[in-house]
Protein backbone atom coordinates (compact mmCIF):
# COMPACT_ATOMS: atom_id res chain seq x y z
CA UNK A 1 0.00 0.00 0.00
CA UNK A 2 1.40 3.60 -0.86
CA UNK A 3 0.41 6.88 0.55
CA UNK A 4 0.73 9.85 -1.68
CA UNK A 5 0.78 13.49 -0.40
CA UNK A 6 -0.28 16.27 -3.18
CA UNK A 7 -2.53 18.69 -3.47
CA UNK A 8 -4.75 18.63 -6.68
CA UNK A 9 -5.65 22.67 -6.31
CA UNK A 10 -2.94 24.66 -6.98
CA UNK A 11 -2.58 28.57 -7.67
CA UNK A 12 -6.08 30.54 -8.13
CA UNK A 13 -7.96 27.10 -7.77
CA UNK A 14 -6.31 26.56 -4.25
CA UNK A 15 -7.25 30.08 -3.08
CA UNK A 16 -10.39 29.90 -4.05
CA UNK A 17 -10.93 25.70 -2.58
CA UNK A 18 -9.23 27.64 0.97
CA UNK A 19 -11.90 30.30 0.79
CA UNK A 20 -15.10 28.41 0.03
CA UNK A 21 -13.99 25.80 3.01
CA UNK A 22 -13.97 28.43 5.60
CA UNK A 23 -17.19 29.86 4.62
CA UNK A 24 -18.64 26.23 4.16
CA UNK A 25 -17.27 24.71 7.35
CA UNK A 26 -19.75 26.27 9.84
CA UNK A 27 -22.56 24.61 7.08
CA UNK A 28 -20.56 21.16 7.67
CA UNK A 29 -19.60 20.89 10.86
CA UNK A 30 -23.54 21.68 11.87
CA UNK A 31 -24.72 19.24 9.79
CA UNK A 32 -22.60 16.51 11.21
CA UNK A 33 -23.07 17.93 14.46
CA UNK A 34 -26.92 17.13 14.34
CA UNK A 35 -26.31 14.34 13.19
CA UNK A 36 -24.07 13.19 15.88
CA UNK A 37 -26.61 14.34 18.38
CA UNK A 38 -29.58 12.40 17.31
CA UNK A 39 -27.57 9.23 18.38
CA UNK A 40 -27.43 10.65 21.73
CA UNK A 41 -24.24 12.71 21.91
CA UNK A 42 -24.45 15.54 23.98
CA UNK A 43 -25.06 18.91 21.84
CA UNK A 44 -21.33 20.29 23.24
CA UNK A 45 -19.25 17.03 22.17
CA UNK A 46 -21.45 16.94 19.03
CA UNK A 47 -20.27 20.39 18.08
CA UNK A 48 -16.95 19.68 19.46
CA UNK A 49 -16.58 16.83 17.00
CA UNK A 50 -18.14 18.12 14.16
CA UNK A 51 -15.83 20.78 13.75
CA UNK A 52 -12.55 18.02 14.74
CA UNK A 53 -13.74 15.70 11.74
CA UNK A 54 -14.41 18.68 9.55
CA UNK A 55 -10.82 20.62 9.98
CA UNK A 56 -9.19 17.03 9.62
CA UNK A 57 -11.39 16.25 6.52
CA UNK A 58 -9.90 19.69 5.12
CA UNK A 59 -6.33 19.21 5.83
CA UNK A 60 -6.45 14.75 4.64
CA UNK A 61 -7.60 16.59 1.53
CA UNK A 62 -3.91 16.05 0.78
CA UNK A 63 -3.77 12.41 1.33
CA UNK A 64 -4.15 9.52 -0.87
CA UNK A 65 -3.68 5.94 -0.04
CA UNK A 66 -3.41 3.90 -2.96
CA UNK A 67 -5.67 0.80 -2.44
CA UNK A 68 -4.86 -1.07 -6.27
CA UNK A 69 -3.09 -1.07 -9.15
CA UNK A 70 -3.61 -2.14 -12.34
CA UNK A 71 -1.96 -1.86 -16.23
CA UNK A 72 -4.43 -1.08 -18.91
CA UNK A 73 -3.92 -0.75 -22.48
CA UNK A 74 -4.46 2.39 -24.40
CA UNK A 75 -4.53 3.30 -27.74
CA UNK A 76 -1.98 6.17 -28.74
CA UNK A 77 -2.52 7.71 -31.79
CA UNK A 78 0.74 8.26 -34.23
CA UNK A 79 2.47 8.83 -37.53
CA UNK A 80 4.17 7.42 -39.71
CA UNK A 81 6.61 8.43 -42.24
CA UNK A 82 7.20 7.38 -45.62
CA UNK A 83 9.28 8.96 -48.26
CA UNK A 84 8.18 8.21 -51.52
CA UNK A 85 10.07 9.98 -54.79
CA UNK A 86 11.60 12.32 -52.60
CA UNK A 87 8.24 13.62 -51.13
CA UNK A 88 7.50 12.43 -47.59
CA UNK A 89 4.27 11.72 -46.12
CA UNK A 90 2.96 10.92 -42.80
CA UNK A 91 0.21 7.91 -42.67
CA UNK A 92 -1.83 8.17 -39.01
CA UNK A 93 -1.55 5.25 -36.99
CA UNK A 94 -2.70 3.57 -33.77
CA UNK A 95 -0.58 2.10 -31.58
CA UNK A 96 -1.13 0.74 -28.19
CA UNK A 97 0.64 1.26 -24.90
CA UNK A 98 0.68 -0.33 -21.26
CA UNK A 99 -0.10 2.05 -18.89
CA UNK A 100 -0.88 1.54 -15.33
CA UNK A 101 -3.18 3.36 -13.29
CA UNK A 102 -2.93 3.20 -9.29
CA UNK A 103 -6.67 3.41 -7.84
CA UNK A 104 -6.56 5.66 -4.95
CA UNK A 105 -8.72 6.52 -1.69
CA UNK A 106 -8.32 10.19 -0.70
CA UNK A 107 -8.41 10.57 3.10
CA UNK A 108 -10.59 13.71 3.67
CA UNK A 109 -12.75 13.07 0.93
CA UNK A 110 -13.63 8.88 0.95
CA UNK A 111 -11.86 7.77 3.45
CA UNK A 112 -13.30 9.48 6.95
CA UNK A 113 -16.93 10.19 5.48
CA UNK A 114 -17.41 5.95 4.72
CA UNK A 115 -15.48 5.25 8.15
CA UNK A 116 -18.16 8.12 9.75
CA UNK A 117 -20.87 6.74 8.35
CA UNK A 118 -19.78 2.59 9.20
CA UNK A 119 -19.69 3.68 12.25
CA UNK A 120 -22.85 5.71 12.95
CA UNK A 121 -24.47 2.44 10.60
CA UNK A 122 -23.25 0.43 13.29
CA UNK A 123 -24.59 2.37 16.28
CA UNK A 124 -27.98 2.66 14.68
CA UNK A 125 -28.67 -0.27 14.15
CA UNK A 126 -27.01 -1.62 17.61
CA UNK A 127 -29.70 0.17 19.33
CA UNK A 128 -32.63 0.25 16.78
CA UNK A 129 -32.49 -3.46 14.94
CA UNK A 130 -35.39 -2.30 12.66
CA UNK A 131 -33.53 0.54 11.09
CA UNK A 132 -31.18 -2.21 9.06
CA UNK A 133 -33.85 -2.32 6.65
CA UNK A 134 -34.20 1.38 5.85
CA UNK A 135 -31.02 1.67 5.93
CA UNK A 136 -29.91 -0.97 3.47
CA UNK A 137 -32.89 -0.14 0.91
CA UNK A 138 -32.04 3.26 0.93
CA UNK A 139 -28.00 2.69 0.15
CA UNK A 140 -28.99 0.51 -2.94
CA UNK A 141 -31.72 3.04 -4.31
CA UNK A 142 -29.66 6.16 -3.87
CA UNK A 143 -26.78 3.91 -5.20
CA UNK A 144 -28.14 3.00 -7.93
CA UNK A 145 -30.17 6.37 -9.21
CA UNK A 146 -26.93 8.52 -8.75
CA UNK A 147 -24.82 6.14 -11.06
CA UNK A 148 -27.68 6.89 -13.49
CA UNK A 149 -26.89 10.68 -13.47
CA UNK A 150 -23.13 10.32 -13.24
CA UNK A 151 -20.69 10.33 -15.92
CA UNK A 152 -16.82 9.17 -16.63
CA UNK A 153 -15.56 12.49 -18.66
CA UNK A 154 -12.03 11.85 -20.06
CA UNK A 155 -9.27 14.20 -18.04
CA UNK A 156 -11.85 14.98 -15.19
CA UNK A 157 -13.01 12.10 -13.71
CA UNK A 158 -16.66 11.73 -12.72
CA UNK A 159 -18.84 13.80 -13.24
CA UNK A 160 -22.20 14.10 -11.28
CA UNK A 161 -24.84 17.03 -10.82
CA UNK A 162 -24.23 18.30 -7.44
CA UNK A 163 -27.54 19.03 -5.87
CA UNK A 164 -28.73 15.68 -7.12
CA UNK A 165 -27.23 12.85 -4.95
CA UNK A 166 -27.89 14.91 -1.45
CA UNK A 167 -31.50 14.98 -2.59
CA UNK A 168 -32.20 11.50 -3.70
CA UNK A 169 -30.57 10.60 -0.40
CA UNK A 170 -32.88 12.57 1.91
CA UNK A 171 -36.05 12.03 0.05
CA UNK A 172 -35.08 8.28 -0.15
CA UNK A 173 -34.01 7.70 3.59
CA UNK A 174 -36.71 9.73 4.49
CA UNK A 175 -39.32 7.32 3.19
CA UNK A 176 -37.94 4.17 3.51
CA UNK A 177 -37.49 4.70 7.27
CA UNK A 178 -41.29 6.59 7.28
CA UNK A 179 -42.69 3.16 5.59
CA UNK A 180 -40.68 0.55 7.29
CA UNK A 181 -39.55 1.78 10.69
CA UNK A 182 -41.85 5.08 11.27
CA UNK A 183 -41.43 5.55 15.28
CA UNK A 184 -37.60 6.54 14.23
CA UNK A 185 -38.07 8.67 12.02
CA UNK A 186 -36.43 11.47 14.42
CA UNK A 187 -33.03 9.99 12.85
CA UNK A 188 -34.13 10.24 9.35
CA UNK A 189 -31.04 12.59 8.80
CA UNK A 190 -28.28 10.30 10.14
CA UNK A 191 -29.86 7.62 7.65
CA UNK A 192 -29.27 10.07 5.57
CA UNK A 193 -25.89 11.08 6.22
CA UNK A 194 -25.09 7.13 5.88
CA UNK A 195 -26.86 6.93 2.57
CA UNK A 196 -25.85 10.24 0.80
CA UNK A 197 -22.09 9.10 1.81
CA UNK A 198 -22.24 5.20 0.98
CA UNK A 199 -24.72 5.82 -2.14
CA UNK A 200 -22.17 8.54 -3.66
CA UNK A 201 -19.49 6.28 -3.25
CA UNK A 202 -21.10 3.08 -4.76
CA UNK A 203 -23.21 4.66 -7.07
CA UNK A 204 -20.53 7.41 -8.70
CA UNK A 205 -16.99 5.90 -8.12
CA UNK A 206 -17.23 2.28 -7.59
CA UNK A 207 -20.17 1.50 -10.23
CA UNK A 208 -17.93 3.39 -12.86
CA UNK A 209 -14.47 2.10 -11.64
CA UNK A 210 -14.40 0.10 -14.80
CA UNK A 211 -15.08 2.64 -16.84
CA UNK A 212 -12.20 5.09 -15.01
CA UNK A 213 -9.75 2.01 -15.39
CA UNK A 214 -10.47 1.80 -19.41
CA UNK A 215 -9.57 5.68 -20.10
CA UNK A 216 -6.22 4.87 -17.93
CA UNK A 217 -5.50 7.78 -15.98
CA UNK A 218 -2.59 7.79 -13.91
CA UNK A 219 -4.15 8.15 -10.76
CA UNK A 220 -7.67 7.32 -10.14
CA UNK A 221 -8.46 9.01 -6.79
CA UNK A 222 -11.54 8.38 -5.19
CA UNK A 223 -13.05 11.47 -2.95
CA UNK A 224 -10.33 13.55 -4.50
CA UNK A 225 -11.45 16.55 -4.89
CA UNK A 226 -11.44 16.49 -0.80
CA UNK A 227 -14.18 18.35 1.22
CA UNK A 228 -15.82 19.24 -2.47
CA UNK A 229 -15.81 15.63 -3.58
CA UNK A 230 -19.33 13.95 -3.97
CA UNK A 231 -19.12 11.61 -1.63
CA UNK A 232 -18.21 14.14 1.61
CA UNK A 233 -20.79 17.34 0.13
CA UNK A 234 -23.21 14.56 -0.65
CA UNK A 235 -23.12 13.21 3.20
CA UNK A 236 -23.62 16.55 5.14
CA UNK A 237 -26.12 18.02 2.46
CA UNK A 238 -28.03 14.83 3.01
CA UNK A 239 -28.63 15.82 6.79
CA UNK A 240 -29.70 19.32 5.94
CA UNK A 241 -32.29 18.01 3.40
CA UNK A 242 -33.38 15.41 5.39
CA UNK A 243 -33.81 17.99 8.47
CA UNK A 244 -36.01 20.10 6.33
CA UNK A 245 -37.91 17.32 5.23
CA UNK A 246 -38.60 15.73 8.67
CA UNK A 247 -39.92 19.32 10.25
CA UNK A 248 -42.71 19.55 7.25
Amino acid sequence: MKVLVYWPFTRMRGIVYFILSAVTLPVYMLNLATALSLIGISSYYSIVIGLLITVVSLLASAVHVVIYEVNAMVYVPSFTSITFFGMTFKIPTISTQSRRTMISLNVGGALIPVTISLVLAYLLCADYPRLITPIVVSVVLTSLMVNKVSRVVPAIGIVTPAIIPPILAAFISYMAVAFTANSYIFVTPVVAYITGVLGTLIGADLLNLRKIIDIAPVIADIGGAGTFDGIFFTGVLAVFYASLVSTL
